[in-house]
């Protein structure tokens, strides 16, 4: 399959116009395919792997150490199940942590969410974090998906420890990487995390992908699912075993294949993916993993993503596109492809009996080629339809180096990390009565018609210091420092907005302090303290104003304070706490209302409280009872203001059942109430807003059902059959997400949805 990669790039400066040419080619670069390239990093990699031999040391909790990491190896059916409050909880959080934390396990995943979703549908359940998915669940990008209130670009998604993202804003695409059945665990940790939590934006939290592992013993499990939307979804999975002729290597490789019409009219989604990961062990103490995921999707995109409440009363809730070649809502003048991979070579090793090495290796891109935003009335005619080609092209390139020296006063960690990401941005108008060429004047192509074209550029570097201080054996105390620093240029012949000419770069720098304490009461309670900085780097549309260099771009900061406890037994297993954080700088592009040009503001900042639960409780037999929640109160400092698309809270309450082959769930997810206003209005003043909007909360519940069954003497090893059903009740839901001028827009939550599963084991 082939995968974008970048060629080579002059010295940042002036740069020519991409060539008027028809945009159906768009940019495209040399590309070279996805699974070759940890080969291409293995050869780099190995050189640093070294052939250090050590015996494992043992650590006493509650000390982090370099101990064996936890297999996650997806079994379809499993004999002889042992089950509690800990193995049955959707979410749950460690007893050695340091900040609020829910863990979402590879069972819950397999067997609880639909086949089809992507991380933001699986970490929905967590207490705090909100998510929209309008199209169906992983059916298309999850809207307004918060932690505690901060919204995308303002918290970290990592895989297997590598942060990833946009480059422009720090956002991410729910669909465009990893389907749940290629993911093994979803941590959802809210808070900055200890100096050695590496990523753009931590203060928000982070959502921690970790990949599948492969299975010990050969297997082969093809799976086939079918619901609602006419989708279907086809996954392949191959596990090599343990190849002892390879020193124990083990391989997984997945390819997965889904289309589907989803929940709103005229736009449907096809999806490829492929995954691979190899395990090889190097003498008695070191392991080299490499991994690739590679993602092709192809879908029809609604302009009009949020609707009127008119538009819902008349071309009806599930509205997406239609087929009328004359109207701007017309699918064949809405669509997008999206091609994006994630490599990485990872070597981890023990060098001595107390220090430990971990290294990855690693590349992501992303690849948008979007025909969006239609109008009619182009240069060439006013009765032509035309729209606008956006190309979004980037690579990253990075590195993170972690040792560890382990002993019995404590641990220290050293490391780093190192990106840097080269993305090509342009938007150009179309003109579809010509075949999609670019929009012309005076019968010739004319670089008027580009809305921008630029290149930007980020380089980000984290280095930092933490010692796990063990002052008694209940106490563990843990001070530490980062550095961060990162610069951005900026070079665009006409930049977005303006369309003015801005040759630019900025740095930004500052050292971050931590310091987090957990304390053992008993083997099974825990207490656990907080408090730590938080930095964010400027948003690139902080660049789209007329003079940058009089409008220096501030760097988002925090102050988080927070404080829990954890309780875990086979019995009952919970976690509660609360937290307060201080915002400053929180940034604002508006329009002058008399000139109209972009005016670039800062708010002084907003203050954001509360506290969240979770627990579950086994009554026996099979049977465990769930519940978590969250308030959430997050205000502009200066003007009172709640922030806008951020819930008051969150809960969710569930039964789970397994036993006898048999496996289900039925839960209810609710999302408070939530804010929007408009969007020219000053948070720090509460006068500015003069039209506003607010949505209720609302309740959605899930159920899920299936049966296996381990079979002997038979080619078939085992085989599983399972029914997810999303929006059980059918809740007619709409959630509003913007207001223009005085009219409120909404997001419409789908129906009652359903998906069948088929697995088997060969």
């Amino acid at each position: 399959m082939p995968t974008p990669i970048s060629t080579p790039r002059t010295a940042l400066g002036k740069m020519d116009l991409p060539a008027l040419h028809p945009l159906t080619a768009g940019i495209r670069r040399r590309r070279l395919p996805a699974l070759l390239l940890p080969a291409m990093l293995m050869a780099t990699g190995f050189c640093i792997a070294g052939a250090a031999a050590a015996t494992d040391t043992p650590v006493t909790a509650p000390v982090t150490a370099p101990v064996a990491t936890k297999q996650l190896e997806e079994v379809e059916v499993r004999a002889n199940t042992t089950t509690s409050a800990i193995t049955q909880a959707p979410t749950q959080a460690e007893l050695n942590i340091t900040q609020p934390q829910s863990v979402i396990g590879l069972d819950y995943i397999s067997n609880h969410v639909a086949p089809t979703a992507d991380y933001a549908a699986i970490a929905g359940i967590a207490p705090g974090v909100s998510t929209i998915g309008v199209s169906g669940p992983g059916l298309g990008e999850a809207k307004q998906m918060t932690i505690r209130g901060f919204n995308d670009n303002q918290y970290n998604v990592t895989y297997d420890g590598i942060p990833f993202g946009d480059t422009n804003d720090f956002s991410h695409h729910t669909s465009s990487y990893f389907p749940a059945k290629m993911i093994g665990q979803v941590t959802v940790d809210r808070g900055p995390g200890g100096a050695s939590q590496i990523g753009q934006a931590t203060f928000g939290g982070t959502v921690a992908l970790r990949s599948k592992d492969a299975r010990d013993e050969f297997s082969f499990i093809p799976t086939v699912s079918y619901g609602s939307y006419d989708t279907t979804l086809t996954h392949l999975e191959l596990n090599s075993g343990r190849i002892d002729k390879l020193g124990g290597g083990k391989l997984i490789f997945s390819a997965q294949y889904n289309d589907t019409d989803t929940y709103r009219t005229n736009s449907p989604m096809n999806r490829k993916t492929a995954y691979l990961k190899y395990v090889q062990p190097v003498g008695s103490s070191t392991e080299v993993t490499v991994l690739s995921n590679y993602n092709y999707i192809t879908f029809n995109n609604p302009d009009k993503t949020d609707l009127t409440q008119q538009q819902i009363d008349t071309l009806g809730r599930n509205f997406g596109l239609n087929r009328d070649r004359t109207s701007t809502d017309c699918y064949c003048y809405n669509y997008q492809t999206k091609e994006t991979d994630l490599e990485y070579i990872g070597v981890s090793s023990a060098l001595s009996d107390t220090w430990q090495l971990d290294n990855k290796l690693y590349t992501y891109a992303y690849h948008n080629d979007s025909h969006e935003s239609p109008y009619v009335g182009t240069g060439a005619s006013k009765t032509n339809l035309g729209g606008f080609n956006k190309i979004n092209d980037y690579r990253a390139w990075g590195d993170t180096l972690e040792t560890t020296r382990t002993d019995e006063h404590g641990q220290l960690r050293l490391g780093g990390w190192y990106e840097y990401i080269d993305n090509t941005r342009y938007s150009v108008a179309l003109d579809y009565g010509l075949g999609g060429i670019h929009d012309v004047k005076k019968g010739k192509p004319d670089s008027s018609a580009y809305k921008y074209t630029m290149i930007d550029r980020l380089r980000t570097t984290q280095l930092y210091a933490e010692y796990a201080w063990r002052v008694t054996d209940a106490f563990t105390l843990t001070p530490g420092v980062k550095y961060d620093r990162a610069t951005r240029y900026i070079s665009a012949p006409i930049n977005q907005t303006t369309k003015l000419p801005l040759y630019d770069h900025q740095t930004w720098d500052k050292p971050l302090g931590s310091l987090t304490a957990n304390y053992m009461l008993t083997s099974d309670w825990s207490v656990y303290g907080q408090a730590a900085q938080g930095f964010l780097t400027p948003n690139l549309n902080q660049f789209y104003v007329p003079n940058p260099a009089e409008n220096k771009a501030k760097p988002q900061k925090t102050m988080n304070y927070q404080f829990g406890t954890v309780y875990k037994t086979d019995r009952f297993n919970a976690d509660a706490d609360v937290f307060y954080i201080d915002y400053q700088n929180f940034p604002l592009t508006a329009l002058d209302p008399v000139t109209h040009d972009p005016i670039f503001a800062m708010a002084k900042g907003a203050t954001m409280r509360g506290g969240e639960a979770e627990a579950t409780y086994y009554v026996g037999e099979g049977v465990s009872l769930y519940a978590n929640g969250s308030l959430i109160d997050a205000k502009f400092k200066n003007s009172n203001l709640r922030m806008p698309t951020v819930p008051s809270g969150t809960a969710a309450l569930g039964f789970l059942y397994d036993g006898n082959g048999f496996f289900g769930s039925l839960t209810e997810k609710y999302v408070g109430g939530q804010r929007v206003y408009n969007g020219d209005f000053n948070p720090d003043v509460a006068s500015s807003v003069n039209a506003s909007g607010h949505t209720t909360g609302w309740w959605q519940a899930a159920l899920s059902l299936g049966y296996g069954q381990n079979l002997t003497g038979s080619v078939i090893k085992s085989y599983k059959i399972r029914l997810q059903v999303d929006n059980l009740l059918d809740e007619h839901k709409q959630v509003i997400d913007s207001i223009k001028g005085t009219t409120p827009y909404y997001l419409v939550l789908p129906g009652r949805s359903w998906f069948a599963s088929v697995s088997l084991a060969l």
